[in-house]
This record gives C-alpha cells, structure tokens and sequence, in this order.
C-alpha cells in the first residue's frame, strides 16, 4: 500500500521546496524551537557543551535495550529459569565499566557516591524492564494467547531495535529505539526515555520527535504507523500518540518551518534571537551559570509551554504486544 502524504506518494514524493544547507533531527529541531539563540551556539558555531552525566547513561541504555531486542534466547525454560535478568545484569556490568573507561571526565565532574548512585538506578531501570516484560509475557501464557514464554518473546519483541529513518529530500534523519507489531498486525514506534515522567502530559518536545518519527517511517517504509509513543522506563508507562493523516503534515510542516528559519538567517548570530526562560540555567552557553556567551537575563517567571494530553488507554483498540493490558486480548482463540 503507497500512503499519501499531502497528497503525494510517500515512497515517490517529489519536493519542489528546498531544504537549508543543514541536515535536521528531531534534537535540532527541538532545540532550535526552544531556543534558536542555542541551536547557533551548539550546530553552526559548535562551540563545546557542557558534559552530563544522563546522556552517558541513556545511551548505555538504549545500547542494552537495542541488544536484549535482538538477543534469540535458545530455549523454552529461559524465561522460567531467569536468563534475561541475567543476562542484561552482565551486558550492563560489561558496558558500565567500558564506557567509564572511556569516559573518564565523569569522575572529574562527580563524586564518588554520585556515581554509585547512578549505577544503582540505571541497574534498577534495566531490571525493572526485564521485570515487566517477564510479568506480560506470564499474563500472555495465562490468557492462552501463547503456549510458552518463549514464544511469547519471540513474539512480541520489537520488528526493528534502533531503527533509522530518513528522509533525503526533506533533510533530516532520526532513530527509532523499538518498531512494534500489534496485534492486528498494525505498527507502532516506541521512544525509550530515562527521565522522569511529566505528570498526566506529554511534554511538546517529546510530541515533536514522535510526530517525526511517524512523517519519517511513513516515507521511508511507505506504511503509516497506528500510534507512536514514549515509553519512561524507570516507571513502565507508555504515552501513545494516534498517527494521522493531520499529524503527518504537522511533522512535515515543521520540519519546513525550521529549514526555512535556517535559510533566513544563514549563519549571523545576531538573527537567532533569545528565548528567556528558566531552562536557561541549565544551558551550556549561558554566561552566568556557565560561562559561555549567552548573556540572556533569566526571568523570574516561568513561561508556560504547550503540554499534551496523551492517547487515552480506551482510545487505542490494539497497541504495542508489549504495552497493552493482555486481559483484554483474551478473546483471542487458543492455539491448538
């Protein structure tokens, strides 16, 4: 099946518009809607950001997830007997350790206990993933859906793990973290996140990459997702995003929207104007906090930004096999 996209063939769309010098992401664009002053600071004069601790971890974790997803346990006892536990204990052990090798200015940033604590509740984070896909996979046996939890793994596990989409006409790429079957043989994109949940909302940077991603899979594999959605790992919740028609020419039309910015101001930081905000203080280039070349005067309000409600649960007939209530699916006929 060819999806139109603004009613043109996705796997055929010719662009008469043209896209600036630079190739965007989701991350770009987020940035330069936050605040263009710091997409010049950070992707035209690239000046040095500060170092974080959280984006070591996250990617530590995304690496791990994407390696569990492709991992083929060998047998029908693993699950029982406990090999995933186990084996995403000695991933994460193995890939702590490589990569404190290999980034050896987090101890000059952190004290000791700071780093043991980060151990311990990126530790917990892996296990309390394997935790409940375990518990899902058990419902799933209960419900009959399938005969073992072997199967069941094999089953609902991701189509895609760190998938890339990308679009070279409209000149951006980003990454997928899990491409989902569901049950009706729908598709469904799931976006890993660490951080901490933001209430009931979905938080409108977090909307802008899922939106993205969507327009982008659309293209590249000619089919329109059904939901996209972030799933916070510390606390297993999922926010879902329906994907239509509108929310595709929503993506692409930001996606546009920046691309043209980028032409109009080219590369002369004065034409990146300043977005005063409280996250300026965390900002690497702010002047007073950090010492970089922002001399932004950081209000003491705090500006309101767009939240979005997500997806309600009774709203999604069939999402990812990993992400929905499997009592509901117990309609299902029993295998033989």
């Amino acid at each position: 099946m060819v999806v139109q996209v603004s009613g043109m063939a996705a796997s055929k769309d010719v662009v008469t518009w043209e896209p600036s010098h630079m190739r965007l992401s989701p991350s770009k664009i987020n940035t330069y809607m936050k605040c263009p002053r710091e997409f010049y600071y950070k992707y035209i004069a690239k000046l040095p950001e500060k170092k974080t601790i959280h984006l070591f971890r996250g990617s530590l974790v995304h690496k791990i997830l994407e390696r569990l997803f492709k991992y083929q346990f060998k047998n029908m006892t693993a699950w029982e007997k406990g090999a995933p536990s186990i084996w995403i204990q000695g991933e994460f052990e193995k890939g702590w350790e490589e990569k404190i090798a290999c980034h050896k200015w987090l101890w000059e940033i952190h004290t000791k206990s700071e780093m043991d604590a980060m151990y311990t509740e990126t530790e917990d984070i892996l296990q309390n993933f394997v935790k409940s896909v375990d518990k899902k996979l058990t419902e799933m046996v209960k419900w009959k859906i399938y005969r073992n939890k072997y199967q069941a793994w094999n089953s609902v596990a991701p189509k895609y793990a760190e998938k890339w989409v990308k679009s070279k006409d409209y000149a951006v790429i980003g990454i997928v973290d899990a491409v989902c079957s569901d049950f009706d043989g729908g598709t469904t994109l799931l976006d890993y996140k660490t951080s901490k949940r933001y209430g009931a909302y979905l938080p409108e940077d977090y909307y802008r990459q899922l939106i993205i991603y969507a327009f982008l899979y659309t293209l590249e594999m000619g089919e329109m997702p059904k939901f996209v959605g972030v799933n916070y790992l510390r606390f297993d919740d999922t926010f879902f995003v329906k994907v239509t028609q509108s929310v595709l020419d929503e993506a692409k039309d930001l996606i546009k929207m920046v691309h043209n910015a980028l032409k109009e101001r080219e590369e002369y930081e004065e034409r990146y104007e300043q977005k005063p905000q409280n996250l300026c203080k965390w900002c690497s280039f702010n002047k007073q906090h950090n010492g970089g070349p922002c001399d932004v005067v950081i209000p003491k309000w705090e500006p309101k930004f767009k939240k979005r409600k997500p997806e309600n649960y009774s709203d999604i007939p069939s999402s990812t096999k990993l992400d929905l209530d499997v009592e509901s699916q117990a309609q299902f006929p029993e295998f033989d």
